[in-house]
């Protein structure tokens, strides 16, 4: 497969690129500082550019076919909103819907889903007060994806760590409750599954709760 991926110098974004490296794709790295990503392998192509330009997105997306691509953005924190992100995001989605992306795979979060309150006091009551700006940013790009034309599932997980590869997690469109789980996720589980799911349909345009 030929495969994109969006905040790849990010922690998730390089787990997604080694992940898919090792899978034998073929992975462009958009990223705006090439110096971030240290790392090297002849299926690994960078694509310096500013992820708010539209015309930087535009080339790399028109340059060629990508079966898939991966958004792996994230906020600097929790309390101050970020425009920015939300920017990239409609440029993002307009250039892949414009350039034939064949799937388009989002990391969204846990907090924005209506049915959170299941995973218990942290999520009811603690998360959509403390990270309100957080949330408010996230169910922003969620529905910029929606909204679009594109094939697109939006992965939530919860609080992520960096904790290694287990291969250990579960993953559903309506959260079950179940208290012998951990309500956290190491990243390299997150870049598999998400991986996982360029293959897969089962979630196609549909959010999905993946946990430890």
């Amino acid at each position: 497969m030929n495969i994109i991926v969006f905040g790849a110098t990010g922690k998730t974004g390089r787990d997604i690129v080694a992940g898919a490296l090792n899978n034998g794709h073929q992975v462009t790295a958009f990223v705006r500082n090439p110096s971030k990503l240290s790392m090297t392998h002849p299926n690994l192509h960078v694509h310096t550019g500013e992820i708010t330009n539209m015309e930087d997105i535009d080339r790399v997306t028109k340059a060629q076919h990508y079966d898939v691509a991966y958004s792996a953005i994230g906020s600097k924190g929790m309390f101050k909103r970020e425009p920015i992100l939300i920017q990239a995001m409609h440029n993002m989605v307009k250039t892949s819907e414009q350039n034939d992306v064949g799937k388009f795979i989002h990391i969204s979060f846990a907090g924005v889903r209506s049915d959170a309150g299941k995973l218990g006091l942290l999520y009811k009551l603690i998360v959509p007060n403390v990270m309100r700006n957080l949330l408010h940013d996230h169910r922003e790009k969620d529905a910029v994806i929606k909204q679009s034309s594109l094939n697109w599932v939006l992965v939530q997980p919860p609080i992520l760590t960096v904790e290694p590869y287990s291969g250990k997690y579960v993953h559903e469109v309506h959260i079950q409750p179940d208290k012998s789980r951990k309500l956290k996720m190491s990243r390299a589980n997150l870049a598999d599954f998400m991986l996982k799911l360029a293959n897969d349909s089962t979630y196609d345009r549909k959010e999905v709760f993946v946990t430890e």
